[in-house]
C-alpha cells in the first residue's frame, strides 16, 4: 500500500490503513497519514476497472462535476479526487490494479437503510440538492461512461443475450422469474418514449451515498460519483424510491416480507419536490411515479441476467445470491404496482 499512497503524496509513515464500507463494486480503505507530525485522512480505492470499462473518463467526469461544485454556492461537502504525481487521477500498478485517492470528510455517519419518514425525506431532500447543483451546468461536458446504464431497452437486449448464453442448470431455477420479466418488457418501452430532457444525474441513489453529521444526522455530503453522467431524472428518483421504499433487505429471500412502504414513498417525493420541483419539467413531474417501478424492474433484470451467465458483475455471498435479489426486487416492482397504480 504505501508504494501506492506514495504516488499521491508524500508523508512521513502510515499510521492506519483498514477496509471502509460495504460497496458491491470498488474495494475502499480509509488510510491515515502522518505528515510533519500532522495527521491526515483520506479515502484509497482500488477502482473495478473490469466493472468500468472507462475508468479515465469516469475520473474525468468525477473532476469535472466536484470542480464545478467547488466553484458554486453548493451548501454540502464535496468529495473530490486527488491527482497523483503524474498529473493523472489513477495509478495503475504492476498487477494492472487502478487506485485512486479522495479526501476523507469527517464526523461522519452512513445508512444502509431507511428507518423513518424523516430520513427518507432528508435523504431526498439531499439528493435533490445534488441535482439542482447542475441545473446551470452543460452536461454534454461529461461522458457517458456506461452507455445504456438506465435505459431498459438495452438492458432488455443484455438480459436477452444472458438468457440465450445462461448456464443451464440455473436457466432452469430462474425459468419462472425470466418469464414474468419478458411479460414486462413493454414497461421499458414506455419509458424511452417519453423523450425526457438529459440532466446530471448521479444514478445511484442509495441512502449508503449519503453521508450524515454523526452528532445530529443531517446531510453532509453526496458521495460514490463513479456513475455520474448524462440521464433522466426519473433514474435518481426512481432508485431512490426502489431503495428507500422497501420494506426488507434488497436480498429478502422471503418475499412475503417484501413490500413498498407508502409512507416513506411520500417523504421521498415531498423531499424531492422541495428542492426540484421548480426546475423540472411538468411531464418530468407526471412521470415521476412510474420511476420507481421502472428501475425495479431493470434491477431485478441485471441481478438474474448477472446470475445466469455466472456472477461477473456482482459481488455475491453464495451461489445462488443473485437470483435472490432478482427475485426480491421482482416482488417490491410487484408491490410498487399496486400502491402506485
Amino acid at each position: 500500500m504505501e508504494n501506492i499512497i506514495r504516488q499521491f503524496f508524500e508523508f512521513d509513515k502510515i499510521e492506519t490503513c483498514q477496509p471502509f464500507g460495504n460497496g458491491h463494486i470498488n474495494d475502499t480503505y480509509k488510510i491515515e497519514l502522518i505528515k510533519n507530525e500532522l495527521k491526515c485522512s483520506y479515502l484509497l480505492q482500488r477502482f473495478n476497472h473490469q466493472i468500468f470499462k472507462r475508468p479515465f473518463a469516469v475520473m474525468e467526469n468525477i473532476g469535472k462535476v466536484s470542480e464545478y461544485l467547488l466553484r458554486s454556492d453548493y451548501p454540502l461537502q464535496i468529495l473530490r479526487p486527488y491527482k497523483n504525481k503524474k498529473d493523472e487521477w489513477l495509478y495503475i500498478d504492476q498487477n494492472q490494479n487502478y487506485w485512486r485517492i479522495f479526501n476523507f470528510i469527517e464526523d461522519t455517519v452512513s445508512f444502509d437503510k431507511i428507518e423513518t419518514v424523516e430520513q427518507a425525506y432528508e435523504g431526498a431532500r439531499t439528493f435533490a440538492v445534488f441535482a439542482k447543483a447542475f441545473s446551470g451546468f452543460d452536461v454534454s461536458k461529461l461522458k457517458s461512461t456506461i452507455p445504456g446504464f438506465h435505459n431498459g431497452e438495452t438492458r432488455l437486449i443484455n438480459f436477452e443475450n444472458a438468457v440465450e448464453n445462461a448456464r443451464p442448470k440455473r436457466k432452469e431455477l430462474a425459468k419462472k422469474i425470466i418469464a414474468e420479466i419478458f411479460e414486462q418488457q413493454l414497461f421499458f418501452k414506455k419509458i424511452n418514449r417519453l423523450k425526457l430532457p438529459l440532466r446530471v444525474i448521479h444514478h445511484d441513489t442509495k441512502i449508503n451515498n449519503i453521508l450524515f453529521k454523526i452528532n445530529n444526522f443531517k446531510a453532509v455530503a453526496v458521495v460514490d460519483l463513479d456513475t455520474v453522467m448524462p440521464g433522466v431524472i426519473l433514474s435518481d428518483f426512481g432508485d431512490m424510491v426502489r431503495t428507500f421504499t422497501n420494506s426488507a433487505e434488497e436480498d429478502e429471500k422471503d418475499t412475503s416480507k417484501v413490500e413498498m412502504r407508502k409512507d416513506i414513498y411520500r417523504a421521498v417525493e415531498e423531499g424531492f419536490l422541495s428542492e426540484v420541483g421548480a426546475i423540472l419539467s411538468e411531464e418530468e413531474k407526471r412521470y415521476l411515479k412510474f420511476a420507481g417501478p421502472w428501475l425495479t424492474l431493470m434491477q431485478s433484470m441485471r441481478f438474474l441476467g448477472d446470475y445466469l451467465t455466472g456472477d461477473v458483475y456482482y459481488k455475491t455471498k453464495y451461489p445462488a445470491h443473485n437470483l435472490v435479489r432478482a427475485k426480491s426486487q421482482l416482488a417490491l416492482f410487484r408491490s410498487m404496482q399496486g400502491v402506485l397504480s
